[in-house]
């Protein structure tokens, strides 16, 4: 039997989320659901015996958690970002002893001061310099999500970094989704209908005091509403959680103001929360969540996992950039994107679909290069890689047609 592999995390999913509070199952979650997408992508890309170390999981302190594993595997998001306690997290992969596989580590976007502004904030902040040095120490292998990551890696003395975007891009096992993805999108375009879509929602208290973003939001809100697609939530708090997850009337009067006056002030409130208690969504698995995203013709939003979750399922994600983080992240993964600025200028989801980006055959011609590359890389280490990511990478190693 092959070496098991320990990856940081969930598999993809919270088992029986029931027997946890809502603190503890976002606790599980790291504050947001969308974390459950690149560590699905994780587990769903490499081959072999896996254990997944974390709250819901196997215990971080199982003396067992790490017996006979060659490798710790890290499915990262914005890891290196200002403001996180990395304590013990740091603490467990300094006591792990093993090689690190790290894999789309994220670093902040840049804040007004630009580029060199954030790297000096980053490299100030203790929590962000003993984390990098964690991964620069014990990494095997680092794969990030975009140019300003590689370039924050290479600050911090992390060199020889993959620029491979996030691993749930590669969840969708059709090596043309993005061909496919394309067709819908014109067919979309062309028809006379509102498409049926999701909006990958932010969290409202976290905008309730950012005039555009508010604004950005309330108007794909009420184009939501009028179509009566799924409104889903990935983070936010306990409250933000409940008002998305069906059990609105938990949250206490004060909150359900606030959420109420971020998205449609001049609702009612059984109107409102009648709505929400139909159609909104808050997700504990991926698989889940990638099946209902299925249905739809198209999701829509700022946040980017709930549209790779939708990219997954095959339906068209339109990341909507409205930072430099989102903005790196479509542009290296060639994501359907659609500026916030184009949005806001438009009165219909058609006039949106009319300027949204996307280059279907570069999507594909991306997702190929990315999984022949991390099949190698991992080939190199001696990691097994699934079936699905050989499809995916077997596709660029075909010639081409004379």
């Amino acid at each position: 039997m092959s070496e098991p592999l320990a990856f940081m995390g969930t598999p993809g999913f919270v088992r029986d989320p029931s027997r946890f509070d809502t603190p503890g199952l976002l606790a599980a979650l790291g504050a947001n659901s969308g974390n459950l997408m690149f560590q699905y992508a994780a587990a769903q890309l490499l081959a072999g015996p896996q254990r997944h170390i974390g709250r819901s999981e196997i215990p971080y302190t199982d003396p067992a958690a790490l017996r006979g594993a060659k490798y710790v595997v890290v499915p990262a998001a914005n890891h290196l970002r200002l403001g996180a306690d990395w304590t013990g997290f740091s603490n467990f992969l300094e006591r792990a002893r093993r090689p690190l596989v790290v894999l789309g580590l994220g670093a902040q976007s840049p804040r007004l001061g630009g580029e060199r502004g954030t790297i000096e904030a980053l490299k100030a902040d203790p929590q962000v310099s003993r984390l990098a040095g964690v991964i620069r120490e014990r990494a095997a292998f680092v794969s990030v999500r975009g140019a300003f990551s590689q370039t924050v890696c290479a600050e911090f003395g992390i060199d020889n970094v993959e620029v491979l975007g996030c691993p749930s891009a590669l969840l969708n096992p059709d090596p043309e989704a993005g061909a496919a993805m394309a067709a819908k999108l014109e067919a979309a375009r062309a028809s006379p209908e509102v498409p049926l879509f999701g909006l990958t929602a932010a969290a409202p208290f976290e905008i309730a005091r950012e005039t555009e973003k508010r604004a950005l939001e309330r108007r794909l809100f009420a184009w939501l509403r009028a179509r009566g697609g799924l409104y889903v939530q990935q983070s936010g708090g306990p409250e933000a959680v409940h008002a998305a997850g069906r059990s609105w009337q938990t949250v206490p009067a004060g909150a359900r103001g606030t959420i109420k006056s971020v998205l449609e002030p001049g609702a009612g409130d059984d109107e409102f929360w009648s709505f929400m208690a139909r159609r909104g969504r808050f997700y504990t698995s991926a698989p889940e969540w990638m099946k209902e995203m299925g249905q739809l013709a198209l999701m829509l939003g700022t946040r980017l996992h709930g549209n790779m979750a939708a990219i997954a399922a095959g339906t068209p994600g339109v990341v909507i950039a409205h930072d430099s983080r989102t903005g790196e992240l479509a542009e290296t993964m060639h994501l359907p994107a659609v500026d916030m600025e184009a949005v806001m200028a438009a009165s219909s989801i058609g006039e949106v679909l009319a300027a949204v980006r996307f280059d279907g055959p570069a999507f594909d011609a991306w997702r190929r290069r990315t999984a022949a590359t991390l099949a190698d890389r991992m080939a190199a280490l001696g990691i097994g890689v699934s079936a699905h990511l050989e499809r995916l990478a077997g596709v660029a190693a075909e010639p081409a047609a004379s």
